[in-house]
């Protein structure tokens, strides 16, 4: 095994948590890849409208695993928001699809990429989950379940805190905080995604200097630049004035994939056109080509408050105390809503190259030019997806240091 300063890795950690509080008062798989993909773009647009201004890293499956589970203890209207927001109108198409999507993540080979849920239930007999919702957060969304005390916040926030960092590599620490839990909490929800891929094509170390990034038509910032020359699958997108650029992982089956608006100012447009298509078609556009990259090293750390964002998604029920119903969650049916939904995500994409490239690369650098090559120059605002074949994990924007 190569040492690991002669890997080049791209790291994604992912932490997204539900509190569910007690009221105060009383298919075909490309059918299904598209209807994921379909929920993570539109999470992705709003998402990012909150976060105008900002690099960003977030995992729309994370927090739609999340809530296909929780959709299973809800009823009426409340089911209804949550179903029709994921674009999944019949309630057991959502069970099985997610048992499907943590079965095929859990075995990809090639890469690290480790999910996991765990359901924290308040300690006392009349706060056990209900059978039918704990059977299914168990066997469909292979959840650990554990009983806790958060009446002793500060032991109950590093019991939680000692969970999150075990499944990220110990990147994510102290997210939780004694604070966040309210003596009426009763369920916490989490997913954690952690991931850690190697280029199958390594960047150079040797050939990264800094270049100008162009956050707008005004601005600019200096940033390391990574570069390589090589056989990439790369398409130009002209109806959406950009053009994409697949990276590849050592397993093949994953890559980031990179879309550049053609114009500095072009992100927003380009946000615009994303929102509602079909990325299977998009990514089957690319071809293999030798193409010229250039990218930049980045590390992005995002923090998203997704009550801000699933009621614009359409899901709002959840989060009211009176009207929400998520009856079968608990075996008591105490009345309960989510009194709090966030993600956390951490992305670093550098080179940590070898040699091995140094002939290739140079070569490139040296050669004359021709009409017909093709140069992709990350130096301005981008997007950005890390998937698994066809199936969006990541997504986020990129817009200078």
């Amino acid at each position: 095994m190569k040492k690991i300063s002669q890997l080049c890795n791209a790291y994604i950690y992912i932490f997204f948590f539900m509190v569910v509080s007690v009221v105060s008062t009383p298919t075909k798989n490309i059918q299904t890849t598209n209807t994921i993909n379909r929920f993570s773009l539109e999470f992705y647009k709003e998402a990012a409208n909150k976060n105008a201004g900002k690099n960003l890293i977030m995992s729309p499956l994370s927090a739609e695993v999340l809530l296909g589970l929780l959709s299973t203890s809800a009823r009426g209207d409340t089911q209804k928001e949550i179903s029709d927001s994921l674009h999944f109108p019949d309630p057991e198409i959502i069970k099985s699809t997610f048992q499907s999507i943590m079965g095929k993540l859990s075995n990809i080979q090639g890469v690290v990429l480790n999910i996991a849920n765990k359901v924290y239930v308040k300690d006392g007999e009349a706060f056990k989950l209900a059978p039918v919702f704990k059977s299914i957060a168990i066997d469909q969304f292979s959840s650990d379940v554990e009983n806790i005390d958060f009446s002793k916040a500060t032991r109950a926030a590093n019991t939680i805190n000692e969970w999150v960092e075990s499944k990220t590599n110990n990147k994510i620490k102290d997210f939780v905080s004694s604070e966040t839990l309210d003596p009426n909490t009763r369920v916490i929800l989490i997913n954690a995604i952690y991931f850690q891929g190697n280029w199958k094509k390594p960047f150079n170390k040797r050939l990264v200097h800094k270049r100008n990034f162009k956050k707008n038509k005004i601005s600019t910032v200096d940033v390391d630049m990574m570069y390589q020359t090589d056989d990439f699958p790369y398409a130009n997108l002209p109806e959406w004035d950009s053009e994409i650029l697949s990276l590849p992982y050592k397993n093949n089956d994953t890559y980031l994939v990179i879309i550049l608006p053609k114009k500095v100012d072009g992100l927003a447009a380009l946000e615009e056109k994303i929102y509602g298509a079909n990325m299977v078609d998009v990514l089957n556009k690319m071809r293999e080509s030798e193409v010229h990259v250039a990218i930049p090293k980045f590390k992005i750390v995002s923090t998203i408050d997704l009550k801000h964002v699933l009621p614009e998604l359409g899901i709002k029920l959840i989060f009211n105390e009176q009207k929400a119903d998520l009856h079968n969650l608990l075996k008591s049916h105490h009345q309960v809503f989510v009194s709090d939904a966030n993600q956390k995500a951490f992305i670093e994409v550098n080179e940590h190259g070898t040699e091995a490239g140094v002939v290739t690369e140079l070569r490139v650098q040296l050669q004359s030019l021709r009409s017909d090559e093709v140069f992709f120059t990350a130096d301005h605002p981008f997007f950005y997806m890390l998937m698994n074949k066809e199936d969006i994990i990541f997504c986020g924007k990129y817009i200078g240091a």
